[in-house]
């Protein structure tokens, strides 16, 4: 009877056991299914997420495209008799917005040739901004807020400042007393340096500055130096920054912009001038001249007269050892009778660089350097070149430098 029992129950915890396994089987593989199908609702919804996203950034630029090309930009000059009220309304302005406007800065009435103006309206004729520039230095930025208008003053400030050369004293030690940093000192000296010599400045000498400063994004202040007035033993020296970023005197000049240093040809004698129907001393026939000749010893250093490139450096039976020196493509100095060559084909040399002595070589009578200049492939009086050079700004230029310098001048009187 026992083992009946026996055999009963191990039959019956067999079967209980499987059951057991079948129902966890059938556990996992629910909780399997579960799992894939949250993953694939992960899945959906982050790509509904990103499709959602995609369409709202393309509904902005669209509106964004919408709203640049409902607006509408105007610019104008003032010329005589312009007025702010007519120039508005004749662009489709609302008189409304027109009259607010004026009533936020009455001076808008006081229009002067020359100034600058410039607005955007949008397509109902709603003004949103104008811009006013009254001067190089000053201008007003106008924004609309609801149904008025206010705005901010140029960020531009024109300052002065003064450098007095005291007694025992020199410009750099006065200029620092005068609260001026290493690069200012540096902006003054390159912009007239050409004009004086620092180191000979009398005691008493006195510099006028006007400087342009300009508050940036950071609220730093950024210096940029408009203009020099020197006074030095009774005389006046002007230094003024034209449109190029350059340095200019009262008339428009500049010295130290020349591109060719004449000063060298003042230290000796010419005893050939240019001329188209000389004489030639050796040939005694009637020839061109094409430079001048400058009477110097043999083995004279000879100086590059500009700055430029080496394109010849040989000999010739006439011209003996010669250089010519080209400088950017625009004009070409030459040097012949040389004793000896220092430079190369190829080589860029400097203003003042020693390229060569002077010698005897060639067809001459004499030692001598014979010198020349050539513009476009013309040879000109070097003698008389000196006033091409002088002129660096172009015509329109030199008006606009002149009508401008004006404001600078007035101030530093």
């Amino acid at each position: 009877m026992q083992q009946i029992y026996k055999t009963i129950f191990v039959f019956f915890n067999q079967k209980i056991f499987s059951k057991i396994i079948k129902i966890l089987i059938n556990i996992i593989f629910i909780i399997i299914l579960i799992l894939l199908s949250n993953c694939n609702f992960l899945t959906n919804t982050e790509e509904s997420f990103l499709n959602q996203k995609n369409l709202q950034q393309k509904k902005e630029f669209k509106k964004f495209k919408k709203i640049k090309e409902y607006l509408k930009t105007y610019e104008n000059i003032v010329t005589y008799g312009d007025k702010i009220s007519v120039l508005l309304k004749k662009s489709g302005v609302k008189i409304n917005d027109i009259l607010q406007l004026i009533k936020s800065d009455k001076n808008l009435n006081n229009l002067k040739i020359g100034q600058k103006i410039y607005w955007k309206r949008d397509k109902l004729g709603n003004l949103i901004t104008l811009k006013w520039y009254i001067s190089k230095f000053q201008k007003k930025i106008y924004k609309r807020y609801k149904n008025e208008f206010k705005y901010n003053k140029s960020d531009f400030v024109l300052e002065k400042k003064s450098i007095y050369i005291k007694k025992n004293s020199n410009f750099f030690k006065s200029a620092n007393q005068a609260g001026l940093n290493q690069s200012e000192i540096n902006t003054i000296i390159e912009a007239i340096e050409w004009q004086i010599n620092f180191h000979k400045l009398n005691i008493g000498s006195k510099f006028h500055l006007i400087f342009l400063n300009k508050k940036t994004n950071n609220k730093k202040t950024s210096k940029t130096l408009l203009g020099i007035k020197l006074d030095n033993l009774d005389k006046e020296y002007f230094s003024i920054k034209a449109q190029n970023g350059r340095f200019y005197d009262a008339n428009g000049f500049n010295k130290s912009e020349e591109p060719i240093n004449f000063s060298f040809l003042k230290k000796y004698r010419i005893s050939s001038p240019f001329n188209l129907h000389r004489l030639n001393p050796v040939t005694h026939r009637i020839s061109r001249h094409l430079g001048i000749d400058l009477a110097m010893p043999q083995g004279t250093p000879v100086i590059a007269t500009s700055n430029g490139k080496i394109i010849k450096a040989q000999f010739n039976k006439i011209a003996g050892f010669y250089i010519s020196l080209k400088n950017n493509n625009y004009y070409t100095t030459r040097y012949m009778h040389l004793k000896k060559i220092l430079v190369k084909v190829g080589q860029k040399v400097k203003k003042g660089q020693i390229i060569a002595f002077s010698g005897n070589t060639g067809r001459t009578t004499g030692p001598h350097l014979h010198y020349e200049i050539w513009i476009n492939h013309h040879a000109i009086d070097p003698i008389k070149a000196k006033c091409i050079f002088l002129q660096q700004l172009t015509k329109k230029e030199r008006i606009r430098y002149l009508q401008e310098s004006k404001k600078i001048l007035s101030k530093l009187k």
